[in-house]
């Protein structure tokens, strides 16, 4: 199946939202653009193909998303994951962290750090990367990008916002 361009999808599409740090270089980009086609290119869910497409945002995020009216299993998105854990290798970069927080810095530039780097460093006004969201309409909307007082990362800062 082709991957199709995210604007082809609904915007009830499934996403998932990989935050990278370090942010990649071209040659890194189109390392991982190129395996992520490849895999994508092949992906099933009980050997259905799955329609979906990809993005790089600024070489910071890695967006997957899946058609709506596609099926995903269990087996199917432990695949992906298990892509991403391999271009982490590959790479040497994260993009399964947990603990890591993205945001923009002073001069408007996107920069990870720690939750607590997030919270020494950051107040109510920064704007931070919902990388949890669920829907291609958050990505669409603007939704997961938007100050740390109107996120769940508000919770993180030293002081609540």
């Amino acid at each position: 199946m082709p991957i199709v361009e995210l604007d082809r999808l609904s915007d009830d599409s499934a996403i998932w939202v990989f935050g990278i740090a370090p942010p990649l270089d071209e040659r890194g980009a189109a390392v991982l653009l190129k395996t992520v086609d490849a895999f994508l290119g092949q992906w099933t869910a009980h050997n259905v193909p799955v329609v979906c497409g990809r993005e790089l945002r600024e070489g910071r995020f890695l967006v997957v998303a899946a058609e709506a009216t596609s099926e995903t299993s269990g087996c199917s998105i432990d695949k992906l994951f298990g892509l991403v854990r391999g271009l982490e290798k590959q790479l040497g970069i994260s993009m399964l962290d947990p603990n890591a927080i993205f945001f923009r810095d002073q001069s408007g530039r996107i920069a990870s750090g720690s939750r607590s780097e997030f919270r020494d460093g950051c107040n109510a006004d920064t704007i931070v990367f919902d990388v949890t969201a669920q829907r291609l309409h958050d990505l669409r909307s603007g939704v997961w990008e938007r100050p740390a007082r109107d996120s769940w990362h508000r919770q993180l800062l030293a002081i609540t916002a």
